[in-house]
């Protein structure tokens, strides 16, 4: 095995879809001012360039390298690699032991076990690919176990082989007793071919984010990987890029009964597709349309429009469309420190509405973070449905009495805002890294103007820690999470969360509803 060598400099893999790596991602390119279209991620990126910000090495400080291999594993490298002028492979195992010191009344603790790997590597300069695999079982805190069990009971009741955990999968129960535990997995894996800078052509089963922001109200990492074929294409040195990606999506109803001899009778099926053309003039601007659109598939196996198979978007002649969201993406970053981003979306089904407004503080010290977002997301908009009856509100992510193939989702969970619609949303975060060491504090404020059962919810989560290893960004830490929700029919309910947790930080895990 050897360390990177010039020639292995060009060699690109995708960003992981972190919240704190894509931070530090964010600000070295808005200190570096470098024309890379970023609005549609994962994007690529040289691996020597990613592992030198991820490093966070200063002008005062370097990370120690060691000589013993055990030392070096823990501290300076991937669990697994091998670099060679035409090949690169590494790999990590990737764990979340997290645990909450106090009983709840039962007796038990709230905790996840998350054992998996991830791996990712090139061949050449042009070829990329990554693959990774989780298995966890959770007993969640009150709040988050009736996010994930609704889900469940969806239309028809209480299901226990319907429901997914938001970022994760499908989940199932683990044990035969009545307590909340949930046993789900994760897997990812992609293929690419780099084409020219940052052109390529990739397929593989995973997620996507449009936006600058934590949130995004037109396609998030919140819900559940998918199939998909995606094509990107940069020209004018980068100023017009052009994203175009197929999927296939599903809801959790089963399009047969199930019975003794077909007890895995297949899901009903969507197709996919998103689209993304931005326009980046300057380092410090970007603005992008993106188009979302869901399709009717006939006979559960193919898209009943040939328009869905064509790569251009925005205008549609055909039918076959079940949802169609249209919107504004862009960013304007100052000073390479203060960034400002939004995004603005309608429900071409006359739906509704959303937006966003945020903005970052690159600083005041290096390897700071401060964001202040607003989200708000109109009733109805991720529901379209040809039904007359236009005094149907849409108060709940998935509304009793719907049709699950109106919304814009994928297993049940919303493919833009997690939380769903008809809710305003501001958001404070912050995050600062010195040497190894993070600190991390966010609060949420979040009304949700549901028409039956509004309510008001505070998060508010306190982290800190030690992180073992840059590369695959184990960690050691410590946190709480309080949160409190009101509504005008009942008590106020309050949960506190205190947890210790060691883990690998590969992924967004989601916990703020």
């Amino acid at each position: 095995m050897m360390s990177l060598s010039a020639q292995d400099q060009r060699a690109y893999i995708m960003v992981p879809l972190n919240y704190q790596q894509t931070n530090l991602i964010q600000a070295n390119t808005a200190r570096n001012e470098q024309l890379k279209p970023t609005g549609f991620a994962p994007y690529l990126v040289e691996i020597k360039e990613l592992d030198s910000i991820l490093d966070v090495d200063t002008k005062n400080w370097s990370r120690k390298e060691y000589d013993s291999w055990v030392l070096r594993k823990l501290k300076n490298e991937h669990l697994f690699e091998v670099h060679t002028k035409d090949f690169n492979l590494q790999g990590d195992a990737a764990l979340n032991l997290e645990l909450n010191p106090k009983k709840d009344a039962t007796g038990r603790n709230a905790y996840t076990n998350t054992r998996g790997y991830v791996f990712n590597g090139t061949v050449g300069s042009r070829i990329f690919f990554s693959t990774s695999f989780y298995e966890t079982q959770s007993i969640f805190p009150v709040y988050m176990d009736s996010v994930v069990s609704r889900r469940g009971a969806f239309n028809n009741g209480p299901d226990p082989e319907r429901g997914s955990v938001p970022g994760y999968g499908r989940w199932k129960g683990y044990n035969t007793s009545s307590s909340y535990d949930y046993d789900y997995t994760l897997a990812t894996g992609s293929f690419g071919v780099r084409l020219y800078d940052n052109s390529f052509l990739q397929f593989g089963h995973d997620k996507q984010f449009v936006g600058y922001g934590y949130r995004s109200i037109l396609l998030s990492d919140a819900s559940t990987p998918y199939p998909f074929l995606r094509a990107q294409f940069s020209f004018w040195q980068n100023r017009i890029t052009y994203t175009t990606t197929w999927a296939v999506l599903q809801s959790l109803d089963r399009i047969a009964p199930k019975s003794y001899n077909s007890k895995e009778v297949m899901f009903r099926r969507l197709g996919a597709r998103f689209s993304y053309l931005s326009f980046q003039p300057a380092s410090w601007f970007s603005l992008g349309l993106f188009d979302g659109t869901t399709w009717t598939w006939r006979g559960n196996s193919s898209p009943a429009s040939i328009e869905y198979y064509t790569p251009q978007a925005f205008l549609y002649t055909g039918n076959g469309i079940r949802n169609h969201i249209s919107g504004l993406n862009g960013q304007v970053t100052l000073f390479k420190m203060l960034q400002g981003y939004g995004q603005y979306a309608i429900n071409h089904g006359g739906r509704g509405q959303a937006a966003q407004l945020g903005v970052k503080l690159f600083g005041p010290v290096r390897n700071m973070i401060i964001q202040l977002e607003y989200n708000k997301v109109g009733q109805s908009f991720y529901y379209s449905s040809a039904d007359s009856n236009a005094t149907t509100f849409i108060d709940e992510p998935l509304q009793k009495g719907t049709n699950e193939l109106d919304y814009y989702q994928h297993n049940d969970l919303i493919l833009g805002h997690p939380m769903g619609v008809a809710l305003d949303e501001v958001i404070v975060k912050t995050s600062y890294q010195l040497r190894d060491f993070i600190a991390s504090f966010s609060m949420n404020y979040t009304r949700q103007n549901a028409v039956n059962n509004p309510k008001t919810i505070r998060f508010l989560q306190i982290e800190g820690g030690y992180i073992i290893n840059p590369k695959s960004n184990a960690q050691i830490v410590g946190g709480l999470i309080q949160r409190s929700e009101v509504t005008p029919n009942s008590a106020q309910l309050n949960e506190l969360y205190p947890y210790i947790a060691f883990r690998t930080n590969i992924f967004n895990r989601y916990l703020d509803f």
